[in-house]
């Protein structure tokens, strides 16, 4: 299990640091449609990448209220937007899992951050970029091309960052992500009635010191489910777990500290969390013949156990 959740693991995109001596750098492209994607600030304001496109480049700065390594950034953070806010359009992006305003304007007010602040909602950005840790950084040319993307401790950020500002530009050639195809398909969801119950591998232990109560209630919704999965064995019972700081040693892990017995699949594309907009960990959603019939993140509540019996009858298939 990934102990120090946010050091640098993953490295989704190579750099080639004896090209910085031309003036154009080899490096990684993204979807197009990514330009167009809107990016609602914390002010009200929305934006565009597309909008910076051939006038300035991008530091995107992605991050959450309970990631430790993302506090040891934020001066450094900070410290780049006071340098080169006027000629790189810098925005600090909060993933918005388990997250809010509340949360968010918390931590702005103690690191003192001055640069733009957007709130992730929908996910669409994250799994854009294909983002699975945090703290994540993604670095646009003045052309929109990706020159830095790196999880973890951003190792030639500040170098390359430099090289942006003084107008250097990335060729690019086409990426595919690692883990394109998903574990998870949605059609499976209509061959019998499904629920789907929402986790991370780490947020029992991660957060046992920072967000107390919500690792208590992760702990509770697990044991709960599998109280519910031995139940109503009629129904597929998934485990959907986020991507973040996650692999599947992670979840074999996971799988045999609560003695799961239902299966438990990476969403490794993000596809799940995205199509039933899952924003809360743990959340459990019972789907009927490819459609959501109910929803809660009070796996424990009695009023779980009502809707879980009426699921279970016959009225629903």
């Amino acid at each position: 299990m990934f102990k120090s959740i946010g050091c640098g693991i993953f490295i989704f995109f190579s750099m080639c640091f004896s090209a910085y001596a031309s003036e154009e750098i080899s490096q990684t492209v993204m979807d197009p449609k990514i330009l167009d994607l809107p990016i609602t600030l914390t002010s009200g304001q929305t934006v565009t990448l597309g909008q910076f496109k051939g006038t300035k480049p991008v530091y995107l700065k992605f991050w959450a209220s309970y990631c430790q390594p993302c506090f040891k950034q934020m001066p450094h953070l900070q410290q780049i937007y006071q340098k080169y806010g006027d000629k790189v359009q810098v925005i600090a992006v909060n993933l918005g899992l388990n997250d809010n305003e509340k949360s968010v304007a918390l931590i702005q007010k103690k690191f003192g951050l001055k640069m733009p602040i957007a709130i992730d909602k929908s996910g669409q950005l994250a799994k854009a970029f294909n983002l699975v840790g945090t703290p994540f950084h993604v670095l646009l040319d003045k052309n929109s091309n990706v020159a830095y993307a790196e999880f973890g401790e951003p190792t030639g950020l500040d170098y390359t960052i430099q090289l942006v500002d003084e107008g250097h530009t990335f060729s690019t050639h086409q990426f595919t992500p690692e883990n394109a195809i998903s574990a998870i398909s949605l059609d499976s969801f209509k061959e019998k009635p499904t629920a789907l119950f929402f986790v991370a591998t780490w947020c029992d232990w991660y957060l046992k010191d920072s967000r107390p109560a919500m690792s208590k209630s992760c702990v509770a919704a697990q044991q709960q489910v599998n109280k519910f999965a031995a139940q109503y064995p009629q129904i597929n019972w998934v485990g959907v777990v986020a991507r973040l700081w996650t692999e599947e040693k992670d979840v074999v892990e996971y799988k045999n500290k609560f003695d799961v017995h239902h299966p438990l699949k990476i969403d490794n594309t993000n596809s799940v969390y995205l199509a039933y907009g899952v924003k809360d960990i743990p959340t459990l959603i019972f789907i009927d013949k490819g459609k959501e019939v109910f929803r809660t993140k009070h796996i424990s509540a009695p009023e779980t156990s009502t809707h879980l019996k009426k699921f279970a009858a016959s009225k629903y298939h």
